[in-house]
């Protein structure tokens, strides 16, 4: 495994960014509250080389054909998977702004109001009896006490885009996704993962099979999977499965939208690979809680795909922003 850029020091860059005024708190005997929105907490993933995807000796393939990927830049990864707490702010952000529509006050969809609308959340969401734990209720988003840190779930891809659209406005960035079809221009700003950054990520610095290191076992102290626990959990639960940068949830308790199409692999070495520019599905990584029949759920490759407009109890998403060679704030996206 050739990695040209080791690590050579972690930081956690929180930077938060808040409305006029005070935080929202939600009246009522459970206290519930969901605080005034801003930028989730990241970690710096440092630039370097690595092989993409991986076949076991048994001939198991996890992603295929195997190819070396280079991360031109240094870039920033949420720490966690964004919460149930952060999801609920950014949406009263949004209202407050007037982005937003749909039949949400019967706590059925959010959608976006500007551009294509698409449904963004879905508030009624109820499967196997897990319901979406944020609700709409008198004149505001809220969280079910309890589940305030849990990953955001029942979020489509469109939700987990417009998430980023919205944290580049209180960032003063413009919005990357173009609302009118949803494109991405890979400009300076918030976005999700390209799927090659949220396996780099995920098995800095060695190529490792897991974001812990390559052992198979004490896998119930590692992460949420479907062992006993049977739902999400808080995020960051799970301190002997943190990766090598300090990264929480890579595999296990909610899958994640990342940006890219699906495709197959190239065979050719490729440098920040963005993926086809329109496609069918878009891509999932990290496995969750639920153990699916045709998945690893503690994968750190390829997991799964879907429709942009699909939801799940299971499926969440982490944030990704660009860093120029210096380690400051990109204003040239790659």
């Amino acid at each position: 495994m050739d990695v040209n850029h080791m690590k050579t020091g972690v930081f956690l860059a929180v930077c938060f960014f808040f409305l006029t005024g005070a935080p929202v708190h939600v009246s009522g005997s459970d206290e519930r509250n969901v605080e005034a929105f801003s930028i989730p907490e990241m970690t710096l993933v440092p630039a370097g080389t690595f092989y993409q995807g991986q076949v076991l000796e048994n001939g198991f393939r996890l992603g295929y054909p195997v190819r070396e990927v280079t991360i031109g830049r240094d870039f920033q990864m949420g720490t966690y998977e964004v919460t149930n707490r952060e999801y609920a702010a950014m949406l009263n952000y949004a209202l407050k702004h007037g982005l937003l529509t749909g039949d949400y006050e019967k706590n059925i969809q959010v959608r976006n109001k500007e551009g294509d609308q698409q449904v963004l959340l879905v508030l009624d969401g109820n499967f196997r009896g897990i319901k979406n734990a944020i609700r709409f209720d008198d004149g505001r988003f809220v969280v079910q006490e309890g589940k305030e840190d849990h990953p955001v779930v029942y979020v489509t891809w469109f939700g987990a885009a417009f998430f980023t659209n919205m944290l580049n406005r209180i960032a003063g960035y413009e919005g990357l996704y173009q609302l009118s079809d949803w494109s991405n221009e890979f400009g300076p700003g918030y976005r999700l993962p390209t799927e090659a950054e949220w396996e780099y990520a995920a098995r800095y610095p060695d190529g490792r099979l897991f974001p812990w290191g390559n052992e198979f076992t004490n896998m119930e102290e590692r992460a949420n999977f479907d062992l006993s626990v049977g739902s999400a959990t808080a995020v960051g639960s799970f301190e002997k499965g943190r990766s090598y940068l300090g990264l929480y949830d890579m595999t296990g308790n909610a899958e994640e939208w990342v940006n890219d199409w699906y495709s197959l692999y190239t065979e050719r070495a490729e440098r920040d690979p963005k993926g086809p520019v329109d496609g069918v599905y878009k891509q999932k990584r990290g496995g969750s809680w639920f153990r699916h029949a045709n998945n690893m759920p503690f994968s750190a490759y390829r997991y799964n795909t879907n429709y942009r407009y699909t939801y799940y109890f299971d499926v969440g998403f982490r944030v990704a922003k660009a860093l120029d060679v210096n380690g400051n704030e990109d204003q040239n996206d790659r």
